[in-house]
């Protein structure tokens, strides 16, 4: 399927995603990350590809989770997340944000359902398909631009500044 998003400066961005009819969450197959799940109880080994999802909730209809573990000295690490857009995901990987604060972004199988909580993996330059629209995206961005201000309002949720 090819789904269409208005990007930050009001053009369309295409964008080659699958719909994972179980879920009913869009997927975007130009990232694929594959992950095997080892069975606590008996040892099993499954394996699964797995795609980052838009999300199906109000204030985060169509966004990606990208999640960071925070620790601070004195205090318990915890895990924060932020929500952002195709065309700030393709930001946050040009500018090599999501490296540098090691971000994860939330993922789940393209066929069939993860048996606990959807993971949240690393995207590697392997991970994209070249060519791809989330390739040539991420190609497109200015690096010398700033961030948009609701980009650098959502990162701030997890404790970085660009």
């Amino acid at each position: 399927m090819i789904w269409d998003f208005r990007g930050d400066d009001g053009q369309f961005v295409w964008v080659s995603c699958g719909l994972n009819e179980e879920e009913n969450r869009m997927l975007l197959t130009d990232i694929a990350v594959e992950h095997t799940l080892v069975s606590k109880k008996n040892g099993v080994r499954q394996t699964f590809l797995l795609h980052p999802f838009t999300n199906t909730q109000r204030d985060t209809l169509g966004k990606f989770e990208i999640v960071r573990d925070i620790r601070e000295p004195g205090f318990k690490g915890v895990r924060r997340s932020a929500f952002v857009t195709f065309q700030q995901l393709a930001e946050l990987y040009a500018k090599g944000v999501l490296e540098e604060f090691g971000f994860s972004v939330r993922m789940c199988p393209g066929h069939g359902t993860y048996p606990t909580a959807n993971p949240a993996k690393k995207i590697l330059p392997t991970n994209i398909s070249p060519s791809s629209p989330f390739d040539l995206a991420v190609q497109k961005v200015d690096v010398s631009k700033p961030a948009t201000r609701e980009l650098r309002t959502a990162l701030l949720r997890i404790n970085v500044k660009l």
